[in-house]
């Protein structure tokens, strides 16, 4: 990868609907050369996935982060088993107390329970440990890979559960698609909703306004971006510094991503280093700031493989 490489992978982490020819201009490049560069880095599987990111709860599901323990033995099967399920969202391999973590959504928490015990039961035999728990909410800041962070980043403060916007079927299959490919066409999104090119158009700033769509960017393989990303779980005795130390998270420049969980007394957050002898140093800064911090866990992130978009249960078109 060269700067133009990276300087195309920031703007598509900042915005992967931006045009080729937008993109082009503010990199000063050809729409040619640019084209040429998005197609490479698809093809050497640093982009692995141009995201839509959606707000689930308003579409009426809710999800939960699940982290398994299983046998080696089992490893092959058991990630086929979780590439063939509808209810199954982001996977990563992991190094450390657990040797898998990923989302799972359903409409409410008895299904949630029926699809993780359809996991469970499958390979009951073979896990040795597990842990479920509720997402409250993920935040995620891919442009820090590149050593960029949004002016103003700044975390919502915490309110009632937002309301669960009814989308017609149109809707749905407008989402469907953009979660696939989030640099789909407006023309190609109109045939396949069977609607026009504007209405394509209207349907999707209806829901970004809804809030229904928060953002478009890239899901990247960081290990061809020569970088370690560690997922961090800490307790902090003070509840009450819970707010102030997401905020500080947030603004981290090493800091990956946050994930809150409901009722539980402990956050998550991603640290990304090019060198894991790094990983202490930031670590102590954290916890010079927030002495009240306690480390419960630490993984390394082997191996993303599956993306942290919907998985296919939330598109289901009566």
């Amino acid at each position: 990868m060269d700067a133009l490489d990276r300087k195309i992978l920031l703007e598509l982490m900042k915005n992967s609907r931006t045009p080729v020819t937008a993109l082009a201009k503010r990199l000063r490049a050809s729409r040619e050369v640019v084209n040429y560069r998005i197609s490479r880095l698809v093809k050497e599987g640093i982009i692995l996935n141009f995201v839509t990111e959606i707000d689930l709860e308003k579409l009426g599901f809710i999800g939960a982060a699940v982290f398994i323990s299983i046998k080696s033995a089992k490893n092959e099967e058991f990630k086929a088993f979780l590439k063939e399920r509808g209810f199954v969202s982001w996977v990563a391999e992991l190094s450390g107390i657990w040797n898998y973590g990923m989302s799972i959504y359903g409409r409410d928490n008895t299904e949630l329970d029926k699809r993780f015990s359809a996991i469970h039961s499958r390979f009951k035999e073979h896990i040795t440990g597990h842990r479920f728990t509720l997402h409250k909410k993920n935040q995620y800041f891919y442009e820090k890979y590149m050593g960029y962070m949004e002016p103003g980043i700044s975390t919502a403060k915490g309110g009632n559960k937002p309301d669960k916007f009814i989308i017609g079927r149109k809707d749905k299959i407008i989402l469907r698609e953009m979660a696939k490919n989030s640099r789909i066409g407006a023309v190609e999104l109109a045939a396949k909703a069977e609607i026009s090119a504007p209405a394509a158009s209207q349907r999707i700033r209806k829901m970004e306004r809804l809030g229904i769509i928060s953002k478009y960017s890239v899901f990247v393989d960081i290990s061809k971006l020569s970088l370690y990303q560690y997922s961090v779980f800490v307790s902090n005795k003070k509840a009450e510094e819970s707010e102030r130390l997401v905020s500080y998270l947030s603004q981290h420049p090493g800091v990956s991503f946050i994930a809150e969980y409901i009722g539980d007394p402990f956050v998550e957050f991603g640290v990304a280093v090019d060198d894991p002898y790094k990983l202490r140093a930031v670590l102590q800064k954290i916890e010079d700031a927030f002495p009240n911090n306690k480390i419960i866990e630490i993984s390394l992130f082997q191996k993303e493989f599956a993306s942290i978009g919907p998985p296919e249960c939330v598109f289901s078109i009566a």
